[in-house]
């Protein structure tokens, strides 16, 4: 039976155990849980060997298997996800009680073009959460492929129609204002109380870097590997610690390519594809962790989880300004400001790094911690979340 006050998220992600994604959804759903709503979860990805329905902290979460076709050759994968959100809205209507409100995460075309009628016939509000906008990889590709036509379509047009949207940044929040839409901005948070810190610095003369997660084409890290390269390959000066891809992978980037290099130097440790706990705790054991993207849509319109993370734990950060990091990178606080995503930017501030005491070290993993507590907690934004769900149209 479901309670008066029941929030419904729904989408094609994994959960709890899809990433930054769900740690995206459960972020504002332990909110949500703060604020008195009881949350169910409808996700369109089903993990192996995964019961139908499950609990997870409070949530109900049921798996939908709506993404049936990821092994399938691209065109008849496209043509199948014409038909996706059709089993959310027959779970919707399996419903003995209507929620107070569904959140849909991820802009799928087909997801809107069900949702919307739905929530419309049901007289039930559809929030939608916006938290990244794709750039396709070049004009040519992008006008042929359905993918990003699917996206286009619901970022521009079908997710502006929900009227109530919450945004991860402040280009996404401008983006739906002037559409007319009721916007509340929620960067990523997690629950700090469960998230251990390390406040003391290491004593090391060797400075540890830290890198984790996949970084397809969101993350430069190919930049990170040719600086490192080049300043000190031998590893005396730095460590770059990395998790998220194998040493095969790793060895297959241009900047390790370029030098005719077989096996990873000195300067670079590899622990392949890990777990989330294991990720944090190798940034919590960095010095500093780093992060490089290039100022396009999808670094504007997005907000990256592991800078959240890497605050979260103690470590101070190195990163160019994209998103709203500006807000919350204070340079020589809460970590090392890079003028640019290009390796010569990053040298020069590994370069700067070399010259830090231990106590200058140690003071900017404190305001790293404090500045996660303040501004990516989950009680953070709960006033003004609370007001949200309140005025929604």
């Amino acid at each position: 039976m479901l309670k008066k006050r029941t929030i419904i998220y729904v989408g094609p992600f994994l959960f709890p155990n899809g990433g930054a994604a769900a740690r995206r959804i459960l972020g504002i759903s332990k909110t949500l849980q703060a604020l008195d709503y009881n949350i169910m979860i409808g996700t369109g990805q089903c993990e192996i060997d995964a019961p139908l329905s499950n609990e997870y902290e409070g949530i109900e979460v049921y798996s939908l298997n709506e993404r049936v076709a990821e092994n399938y050759p691209g065109l008849l994968k496209y043509l199948r996800y014409l038909f996706i959100g059709k089993k959310t809205i027959s779970w919707l209507n399996s419903l003995n009680e209507k929620p107070y409100a569904i959140i849909l995460y991820s802009g799928y075309s087909p997801y809107f073009l069900r949702l919307l009628p739905w929530c419309k016939r049901n007289n039930i509000p559809l929030v939608f959460d916006a938290v990244e906008w794709y750039d396709p990889p070049n004009l040519i590709k992008g006008m042929l492929n359905p993918y990003y036509w699917n996206i286009e379509l619901a970022m521009r047009f079908l997710s502006a129609k929900s009227k109530n949207i919450i945004t991860i940044s402040k280009y996404l929040q401008h983006f739906y204002q002037n559409k007319g839409c009721q916007t509340t901005r929620i960067p990523p948070t997690l629950d700090m109380a469960t998230v251990s810190a390390r406040l003391d610095a290491n004593k090391s003369s060797v400075i540890t870097l830290g890198y984790t997660g996949s970084p397809g084409h969101k993350d430069l890290l190919n930049n990170v590997l040719s600086a490192l390269l080049d300043i000190d390959e031998d590893g005396l000066k730095f460590i770059l610690n990395i998790a998220g891809i194998t040493k095969g992978q790793l060895l297959d980037y241009p900047a390790l390519k370029s030098k005719n290099i077989k096996v990873l130097p000195a300067c670079i440790e590899c622990y392949g594809v890990v777990s989330h706990s294991k990720a944090l705790e190798i940034i919590r054991n960095a010095d500093f962790s780093v992060l490089l993207r290039p100022n396009k849509r999808y670094a504007k319109a997005g907000f990256p989880t592991k800078f959240v993370e890497s605050l979260a734990v103690g470590t101070p950060i190195i990163a160019n300004y994209t998103s709203d990091l500006a807000d919350y990178l204070i340079d020589s606080k809460t970590g090392i400001v890079c003028k640019s995503e290009h390796k010569e930017s990053l040298k020069s501030s590994l370069e700067r790094i070399e010259y830090l005491s231990h106590s200058q070290l140690q003071s900017m993993r404190i305001e790293a911690r404090t500045m996660a507590e303040t501004y990516f907690d989950i009680n953070s934004n709960k006033d003004e979340l609370e007001r949200f769900f309140l005025s929604l149209k």
